[in-house]
């Protein structure tokens, strides 16, 4: 029976952006199942206590040079965008519509959504804006953005964060592997470690 990665993530976070593109190979080396759980990093943050890197400026000037040296080491296009941190509650919310209603499609706009946030510089924040992402990734935008209003998936995608929260975690992105935690995608060896 392959193990199960439970991988929570925000848009939001560079960080997760350069995980994100690391899993398809972690994955194909371990038949580890994956398990997306989107929540909101800034819920978090301020569950936890934690604090984005921008209000230590010394934290923010190294985050430049440390996002820098990872984008080199993956080979990955990256541009910072101008709108960060930028408001994902709504790409988050259609995520968790396309995660339940198709799971290809949520890996497609998975994928599309990490590139305009972390390569076109797109504002996630901006409805018009999104729902081209969306249109783009092959989705229906105006139903999963339609969606995005319904109660359940509001509640959803709190519980996800909450659910995070109470399980340790304070950051994105965040893996368990059962009970184990692994912060950031500079821990994705303990990660494949602990999935073999």
């Amino acid at each position: 029976m392959p193990r199960t990665l439970e991988y929570f993530f925000d848009y939001v976070s560079p960080y997760s952006y350069l995980a994100d593109a690391q899993l398809p190979g972690l994955l194909a080396r371990t038949g580890a199942e994956l398990v997306c759980r989107p929540m909101l990093l800034g819920g978090l943050m301020s569950e936890t206590g934690n604090s984005p890197p921008a209000t230590v400026p010394a934290k923010g000037r190294y985050m430049t040079t440390d996002l820098a040296r990872w984008v080199d080491r993956y080979e990955l296009p990256f541009a910072f965008n101008p709108h960060f941190p930028a408001k994902t509650i709504t790409a988050l919310r259609a995520s968790l519509v396309a995660l339940e209603e198709d799971p290809e499609g949520f890996v497609a706009l998975k994928r599309a959504l990490f590139r305009a946030v972390w390569v076109d510089k797109v504002d996630p924040g901006d409805p018009s804006s999104l729902k081209s992402v969306i249109d783009a990734a092959g989705l229906d935008a105006d139903h999963l953005l339609a969606r995005c209003a319904e109660p359940e998936i509001k509640a959803r995608l709190k519980a996800n964060t909450e659910e995070a929260a109470a399980r340790g975690a304070f950051g994105a992105p965040t893996f368990f592997v059962g009970d184990q935690m692994f912060f950031g995608n500079d821990r994705l060896d303990f990660v494949e470690a602990a999935l073999r």
